[in-house]
């Protein structure tokens, strides 16, 4: 090195290049269709995905500092709230409207519900390609609580293969159990003067202090009615199911029944409370033909209760016991033709809490309210009942979607279990995508007389700028190693290692098919 000389010096040297242009005849881009698949894990920021949190609030702000929403802002910036109402917007507000939102229309085969919060795997446009492939979404969780093994089904729903199915109970015809309603705005019935607050809670596992959705609170002056599908004669069974949490009652209040008002004389079920924290339930098929169970439940605690007709009895079932039935035949078969009084069937809706708004409704906390048209078993009234983190009260194995032309996937589900998915430790995902990719090809042709030369700054004299004496003899022969392609703003755009040192000849020509995979074509 000459004296003097400083490093700076030496990276502002111009030492002897050896480029040339590629003939374009020697340049190919071929198109081809692949199938990637790609893989996240926890706690990690994968190009593959986005995962992003999705908050409602009812004010629609932003909520940057509120306590109620811990990071407030996802980790690319952007806000959970906004983050949340772009998804609704986009996928599941009009979701009983199939043709006018993204995303899956078949409303026979696809449960689009979007719940107080998502998590959200948003993959970049570059990897979804032609769309994200039916049926290859996949997300496991194995540390507990959170044990569960997310599938996608093909038609849009990301489901959990870990739930059993025999579980969930058939010839369901009513089923409420208020878990949108942080919105009031979805409200689907005619409702009045009632509120809805965190529903039944966790049982039995790290989750027991989190609740499972909404449920709606009775204060006295509230009713709701709704029209309901199915048979209620004497000839049917049918059973009612949901969860009650009494306040305190001055005398007996209509929790649910099928009647127009409470001095109806024929009715196939009408359910009170009375103020012993009894629930009464009654069949009537005229004033003097009535049937009448009851059983106490526990006050300000949850209590599960199925009430049912089956065949010429009547059951209450609380928190799983049968501990009350009744039986009347005059309630199953009709003894001559003249028995037509007996009839219990009607027209009327279900009206809950009350008939109207007034000061004497009923005082409790309902949640999770099914009614069947059949008798149910005790295997039936225990899936009902189970509020464990792993449990079978909400009645389905779907807890989001996956919209595969737009490369979202959304998990939300009232169960807290599937909650904050996305910040669970040790989680496992998986999707595959069809890609297009453009194969690039260069031939590299290195003719006999050039390219004799190296940029190895050894090679230098100690002036920087001339070369060894041995390095201009012919007898010099340096080794490639490495070729770069550069654009024609002279910009390094790929490199191609060797995977080994070819020796340059002087006396042969040599030629590299240089070959990259790249996400777009080069023009």
């Amino acid at each position: 090195m000459p004296n003097n000389t400083t490093n700076s010096d030496l990276i502002d040297t111009n030492y002897p290049t050896v480029y040339t242009s590629i003939n374009s005849y020697d340049i190919n881009n071929k198109p081809f269709i692949t199938n990637k698949l790609w893989d996240i894990s926890s706690g990690s920021l994968s190009s593959s995905i986005k995962p992003l949190t999705a908050i409602y609030s009812s004010t629609r702000k932003p909520l940057i500092g509120d306590s109620r929403f811990t990071f407030a802002k996802n980790i690319d910036g952007s806000l959970k709230v906004t983050t949340y109402f772009s998804v609704n917007q986009l996928f599941y507000k009009r979701k009983d409207q199939p043709f006018n939102t993204f995303g899956p229309s078949d409303t026979n085969r696809v449960q689009k519900f979007l719940y107080q919060s998502a998590s959200i795997f948003s993959i970049p446009n570059t990897k979804v390609g032609a769309k994200i492939k039916p049926t290859s979404f996949e997300f496991t969780a194995s540390s507990s609580p959170y044990i569960f093994n997310l599938k996608d089904d093909k038609y849009g729903n990301v489901y959990d293969i870990n739930f059993p199915l025999t579980s969930i109970v058939n010839k369901c015809v009513f089923y409420e159990g208020f878990n949108e309603y942080f919105d009031v705005t979805r409200i689907k019935y005619n409702y009045r003067n009632v509120t809805y607050i965190a529903g039944i809670n966790v049982t039995g596992s790290l989750l027991t202090s989190q609740t499972i959705g909404y449920a709606a609170r009775f204060s006295g002056a509230g009713f709701i009615s709704q029209s309901i599908n199915g048979e209620y004669s004497r000839n049917t069974d049918y059973a009612i199911s949901f969860f009650i949490k009494p306040n305190t009652n001055v005398d007996t209040k209509l929790v649910l029944g099928k009647l127009d008002s409470i001095n109806s004389t024929k009715y196939p079920f009408k359910i009170e409370l009375n103020s012993t924290n009894k629930i009464l339930f009654t069949a009537a098929a005229g004033t003097e033909l009535k049937m009448m169970v009851s059983q106490s439940v526990t006050a300000s605690v949850w209590n599960h209760v199925v009430c049912q007709k089956t065949g010429s009895n009547m059951f209450v079932h609380v928190n799983g016991v049968n501990i009350a039935s009744q039986s009347n035949p005059a309630f199953a078969l009709q003894s001559t033709i003249n028995d037509g009084s007996s009839n219990i069937n009607n027209n009327s809706p279900l009206y809950i809490g009350g008939f109207s708004t007034n000061s004497s409704n009923l005082t409790a906390d309902l949640d999770e309210v099914r009614i069947f048209n059949k008798g149910l078993d005790i295997s039936d009234i225990n899936a009902l009942k189970d509020r464990s983190a792993n449990g079978t009260c909400l009645q389905t194995n779907i807890v989001g979607n996956v919209f595969h032309d737009q490369g979202m996937v959304v998990i939300s589900s009232p169960n807290p279990l599937y909650k904050d998915i996305i910040n669970i430790p040790g989680y496992k995902a998986y999707y595959r995508s069809t890609l297009k990719t453009n194969e690039f090809s260069a031939l590299i042709r290195v003719p006999a007389g050039q390219y004799n030369m190296s940029l190895n700054s050894s090679l230098l004299k100690d002036d920087n700028e001339s070369y060894q004496t041995f390095a201009s003899s012919s007898n010099f022969s340096p080794y490639i190693t490495t070729i770069g392609l550069y654009n024609t703003s002279g910009s390094l755009m790929a490199v191609a290692k060797l995977a080994q040192p070819i020796k340059k000849r002087s006396d042969m020509d040599l030629n590299f098919l240089i070959q990259i995979d790249l996400d777009q074509p080069i023009k």
